[in-house]
This record gives C-alpha cells, structure tokens and sequence, in this order.
C-alpha cells in the first residue's frame, strides 16, 4: 500500500490531483509525513469541499488529523501529532478551521463532536510536548 502512494504523489504537486485520484488514496492522508501532510492537505479540502456526500472519508480522515492523542497515547504518537500540527501557520490552521466548519454545517459529518474538537484543537496556538521537537524539526512560518 504504501508504495503505491509513494508512487502516486511522487513528482506531483497538490494542484494536480482530481477527486477520483484522491479518493483513491484517502488513507494516505494518515501516513504522510508532516511536510506531505501540509503540502498536499489543500488538495484534499478543496476536492471534496461542497462534495460531501460523494467524499465523506476525505473530510472524516482530515478531521481525524486535528484530533488531540488519547492521554495514554505514547509519548512517540503524542510527538508526532504535535510535528504535523506544529507545522501549520495562523492562516493554515484558520482554512483548515473555515473548511472543517463548512463541513460540519453540511450535516454530512460522520462524527459531528469530532469535528467541534478539531475546530478547539486548531484554535489553539500550537503546543508541542517537547521542546526539543521545536528547535529540531519544525520549521517556523
């Protein structure tokens, strides 16, 4: 699976991607790294914004990524939620926040309290666990 992926975004932009392409590879918003996660992220809202009913995993996986770990989640997946949500500027988090409300007005959510949980998720400055994290791996924007 996962070179299948590797290959289908390989030398390609976000900007490139139809709804049926990425429809086919929803799953694989879960396994990005942080930098592919951001990158291709905006395909992902816009292809399946106002398609509700006809991607409603794309916008169920994507609220799943803002959702907090679970406290007994371990320290390494704690880490890695706060590298990918570190990664996103004010004006990244706010589109994502305008997508994520425009989906939950749909009426079409899978997990309507998931999606208020990513939205208070997003609205917070980002906080990472370790500070270490922030001097090594995430970038400032």
């Amino acid at each position: 699976m996962c070179k299948r992926i590797i290959e289908h975004f390989r030398g390609t932009t976000w900007r490139e991607h139809t709804l049926d392409s990425l429809q086919k590879h929803q799953l694989a918003v879960s396994l990005f790294t942080p930098d592919a996660f951001q990158y291709y992220l905006p395909a992902y809202m816009l292809q399946s914004l106002d398609a509700w009913l006809d991607t409603c995993l794309i916008p169920f996986l994507l609220t799943k990524q803002f959702l907090p770990p679970h406290p007994e989640e371990s320290k390494t997946k704690k880490n890695q939620y706060a590298k990918r949500c570190a990664i996103f500027n004010a004006q990244q988090r706010q589109a994502v926040i305008l997508y994520l409300r425009e989906y939950a007005a749909s009426g079409t959510s899978l997990a309507p309290e998931d999606v208020t949980r990513a939205i208070a998720q997003l609205e917070k400055p980002p906080e990472l666990l370790s500070p270490e994290i922030a001097r090594a791996e995430v970038r400032p924007h």
